[in-house]
């Protein structure tokens, strides 16, 4: 082990869902899970401003994130920075939580001012903090502008509170939802792959959504995801909200050699500037897939 307690070339992060992510590197970079929480005093430690380019990518689990960004510019690298470590943590918890549902969560303009991020998620806030109390809520939700500068959610709740049929479905092959015509075209949809949309009556605030989750959850997080990427500026000073009983990937540091990770065709290779010649290859195998 060196001075800094770096002693492996790969770190694995195993997912609730049955995915794994590896990222590897052609030397060790990486220290074993909490680290941060032996040191001095058992206080989390981190690196000072002379902190070694090594020291700074490995402060936390975020570290594909923080070197693949360290070679931008620096301005566009701390935003860039700062998206992607919202984007994995928002993935983390996706993809380990039992989530039931993706929803869409609007303001209704008579009750909150939807313009004004300050009162928008002041608002969001103690009503998702009631609900994790009173129900057992757990919640994750990524801030939208609209076109008008009106701001709405999407995200993920687990099963807690209660949800209606809105009487209107996705279509079987997708597209945005509609009204059957009858109970016989609502039975040809639903029998085709059609799902039902369902509202929560306990939202407050306004209208809301909500799909049920089903198989591969990874689009589905890829979507929520993606308004963390165009996002110009945090809303209410936040990429995303969260709350409740949330889970967490399982993370393990390995020893792998990088070139035969690099040979697996879905493999992705990249560098950093402030590592000069050190190779990092990641990897994503999804639930069922062969590894």
């Amino acid at each position: 082990m060196n001075q800094h307690g770096i002693t492996h070339t790969a770190r694995l992060k195993t997912h609730a869902d049955g995915s794994v992510e590896v990222l590897a590197a052609s030397r060790p970079v990486f220290r074993e899970p909490g680290w941060e929480e032996r040191g001095r005093g058992g206080r989390k430690v981190a690196p000072g401003p002379a902190a070694t380019a090594v020291e700074a990518v490995e402060l936390s689990v975020w570290d594909l994130e923080r070197m693949e960004d360290q070679a931008r510019q620096r301005d566009s690298d701390s935003l860039a920075r700062s998206k992607r470590r919202a984007r994995t943590s928002v993935r983390d918890y996706a993809l380990n939580t039992p989530f039931r549902y993706f929803v869409t969560l609007t303001l209704d303009g008579a009750r909150v001012d939807r313009y004004d991020p300050a009162a928008v998620t002041r608002a969001l806030n103690v009503w998702c903090d009631n609900q994790v109390r009173r129900k057992g809520l757990a919640y994750v939700l990524v801030a939208e502008l609209h076109k008008d500068g009106a701001i709405h959610f999407h995200g993920f709740f687990n099963d807690a509170l209660p949800v209606v049929d809105s009487g209107t479905m996705v279509p079987p092959g997708g597209g945005k939802p509609k009204r059957p015509r009858s109970a016989a075209q609502r039975a040809a949809w639903a029998a085709q792959g059609g799902r039902t949309v369902y509202n929560l009556p306990s939202w407050s605030l306004g209208f809301t959504t909500a799909l049920e989750l089903y198989g591969d959850r990874h689009a589905a997080v890829g979507y929520v995801c993606k308004y963390i990427t165009k996002a110009q500026a945090k809303v209410g000073g936040r990429w995303y909200y969260s709350g409740g009983a949330l889970g967490r990937p399982e993370v393990q540091t390995l020893d792998l050699n990088v070139e035969d990770l690099a040979a697996d065709p879905r493999a992705r290779a990249f560098t950093v500037d402030s590592l000069p010649g050190v190779q990092f290859v990641t990897l994503t195998v999804k639930g069922g897939e062969e590894g």
